[in-house]
């Protein structure tokens, strides 16, 4: 019967399913830590999705290595090569990254975990190849970096790394009192790429410009609001 063939074999070569066992169980394990901290921080890509990248990137290194070993069959003899999937793992792994991967306005969104899935496809490898000191210490440098840098960042980065915004101003003003309106600006922008004067149908000054700033889009109304030269301030954020 094909089962008892099938239970025979396993029995026979006992030893090898139980490395096949142990890698594939070492990715899940890897994988889980991983996919439990992007969870944690609601990412889309969380827990199944890390286990079965990682675990995916481990059965095909198996296959590669042991899955296409070349015989000796009528005088032809090949050599294995088990960089070949590995490399098109590599590859592939950027599709299933680039898909976590959004756009909204000037801001882009989970690079951090595209890359996250990167890593657990190099470490179901590593599992794949039996490196399983390799693969615990991919596994815990990345922790590291998604925990304790996170942490670091917002202590005593985050000042530092405000996002620079492209804003646009309009702001009309009485004639007289556009040399105040400059000097708020001059003030508080300091890098203006953009910036154009002109009269108003209401024979109002009317300034458009356009700054590179940390400000945001309150803070930057409220310092024209709080001013008694503005008649009318617009405030738009220009994705990149």
């Amino acid at each position: 019967m094909p089962e008892n063939s099938i239970f025979n074999e396993i029995f026979q070569n006992s030893e090898f399913y139980i490395t096949i066992i142990l890698r594939m169980t070492a990715a899940i394990f890897f994988a889980a830590m991983l996919g439990i901290e992007r969870e944690l921080t609601g990412k889309v890509a969380g827990l199944r999705t890390h286990i079965l990248v990682c675990v995916g990137a481990c059965v095909f290194t198996l296959l590669s290595i042991y899955g296409f070993k070349m015989h000796v069959t009528e005088g032809i003899s090949g050599v294995n090569d088990p960089a070949r999937i590995g490399a098109q793992i590599i590859t592939g792994i950027g599709f299933i990254g680039a898909g976590t991967i959004m756009r909204n306005g000037s801001n882009i969104l989970g690079i951090t975990t595209a890359a996250t899935l990167w890593v657990a496809a190099a470490i179901g490898m590593a599992c794949g190849c039996g490196l399983f000191s390799i693969a615990l210490f991919a596994t815990l440098s990345t922790l590291f970096v998604l925990i304790l840098i996170r942490q670091f960042e917002k202590k005593f980065l985050s000042d530092y790394l405000k996002k620079y915004r492209n804003i646009k101003i309009n702001i009309s003003c009485d004639i007289e009192d556009a040399d105040c309106v400059n000097k708020i600006i001059d003030s508080n922008f300091k890098n203006i790429t953009k910036f154009e004067k002109k009269i108003g149908s209401d024979n109002e000054f009317v300034i458009k410009l356009t700054v590179t700033t940390r400000k945001n889009l309150v803070t930057i109304n409220n310092i024209f609001k709080e001013t008694p030269y503005i008649n009318k301030i617009e405030v738009q954020e220009i994705s990149d």
